[in-house]
């Protein structure tokens, strides 16, 4: 009993020193950024105390490998700590995942009403898993400040409903909507209906059951039975899954995460049930035209040095100056005569959907804006004085780049040029290279 009890207390004290290192980390974040931002010189460069700001926030992204909305919530999230919950976390008595909840559940809390139910939030978080902890929190701003509570929750259900895209491995993809408890309990109660009404022996799980039934309601159908009974009144064909296996790890589709609640309500979609039986419908036998033939094998496009591609052009360019191996240096992608349409800076309409169709995202590393809401960038820039000898219009020169960091290049704080195999070197303000591989 002895042993397990110093063998609980060295885990305790593992957990103390995590908590402080993680507390120490965004200490050091903060110094970083305010020692980047102390010398800014809008009369002489142009370049304000915000640019230097954003810069430094997304020097700390690429060198974490995150993103700049993580890194610059990292931050903030320090600056506005109270002082009684900051100490708990340099002492390790606090973890990352309650002081965020105490930072977000107060976050625009009236500082009187703060102080009132400082002790007892501080009393909670000791006790408490972060879920119950921010039930807690808003439980006693409700009756410390009821006006208040009232007030917010209305303004987050006018103005923090939003919904997100993220792209996941085997061409899978989520989907994370925030609502308010009563859009939440609505959807969820239509989805349980349409499970409902299938027969119990439907071969998929709850799971895929949910995320089915999300998929048909939001095309305005029913949810299918898959039962071998159903299937055969169809006139669907039941194969054995194994005939064709299925991707391990199939994600969800579709998360709802609750406006003013840590409750989530989950449903997930899958491309196939993982079941015993599948339904098909047989097709029409495809013939080829006469005359097609299978499109030849592309050449496989010779990549300088060893190692992945990102680490054969980081070997070559680190050790050179920027703009010795870009691909095309005028931006002209290796044409003497503009194409229709290359002088002018605006892209045409064709031009800009076939961009970020190849391009999904911001292309500054790390960065997941999606492309349809960034600006259209000329990596070689365009000259309006003369457009001709400045970089031109063209895929090969323009690509999406989200406000932030088009203003970061705009301003020259961070470079970009265009290396062969549609990799893009990009160097922040202190000579760092990064890379962004290009889209398969």
């Amino acid at each position: 009993m002895a042993d397990d009890h110093s063998a609980l207390a060295d885990v305790l004290g593992a957990r103390r020193t995590i908590n402080a290192a993680a507390a120490s980390e965004l200490a050091l974040m903060d110094d970083y950024v305010r020692g980047r931002t102390a010398f800014a010189s809008p009369w002489d460069t142009g370049v304000t105390e915000k640019d230097l700001y954003s810069s430094a926030i997304c020097e700390l992204a690429a060198a974490l490998s995150s993103t700049f909305a993580s890194v610059n919530n990292k931050v903030q999230m320090w600056r506005r700590l109270q002082p009684s919950v900051k100490r708990r976390f340099v002492d390790g008595s606090l973890d990352m995942e309650r002081v965020r909840t105490i930072h977000d559940h107060l976050l625009h809390a009236r500082p009187n009403t703060v102080v009132d139910i400082e002790a007892e939030v501080l009393k909670a978080a000791r006790e408490m898993a972060p879920g119950a902890l921010g039930r807690e929190i808003d439980r006693l701003l409700t009756e410390a400040d009821p006006d208040w509570d009232r007030e917010v929750r209305k303004r987050a259900a006018r103005t923090e409903k939003r919904i997100r895209l993220r792209r996941r491995a085997r061409g899978m993809s989520s989907l994370t909507t925030v609502m308010t408890d009563g859009e939440a309990d609505e959807q969820i109660s239509r989805i349980d209906g349409e499970i409902a009404r299938l027969h119990p022996e439907d071969p998929r799980s709850p799971d895929q059951r949910r995320g089915e039934a999300h998929n048909a309601l939001m095309r305005g159908e029913a949810l299918m039975c898959q039962c071998a009974s159903c299937l055969t009144s169809r006139g669907d064909v039941a194969i054995p899954e194994a005939d064709e296996p299925q991707p391990a790890g199939a994600t969800d589709a579709s998360t709802s995460d609750t406006a003013g609640s840590d409750e989530t309500s989950t449903a997930s979609s899958e491309s196939a049930p993982q079941g015993p039986v599948r339904p098909i419908r047989q097709p029409p036998p495809a013939t080829a035209p006469p005359g097609d033939t299978a499109p030849p094998d592309k050449a496989q496009r010779s990549r300088p040095g060893g190692g992945t591609l990102i680490e054969r052009w980081r070997a070559v360019v680190e050790s050179n100056p920027l703009g010795v191996h870009a691909l095309y240096p005028d931006g002209h992608g290796g044409m003497t005569v503009p194409p229709p349409g290359a002088l002018s800076y605006k892209p045409s309409r064709a031009l800009a959907a076939r961009v970020r169709a190849d391009h999904p995202y911001c292309l500054h590393p790390g960065c997941d804006v999606p492309s349809d809401r960034c600006d259209l960038d000329h990596v070689v820039e365009f000259d309006r004085q003369n457009p001709e000898r400045g970089g031109w219009t063209i895929p090969t020169n323009i690509g999406p780049r989200c406000r932030l960091h088009h203003n970061l290049k705009t301003r020259k704080l961070w470079h970009t040029e265009l290396l062969p195999e549609g990799v893009l070197h990009i160097v922040d303000p202190l000579g760092h290279h990064y890379f962004t591989a290009p889209t398969l």
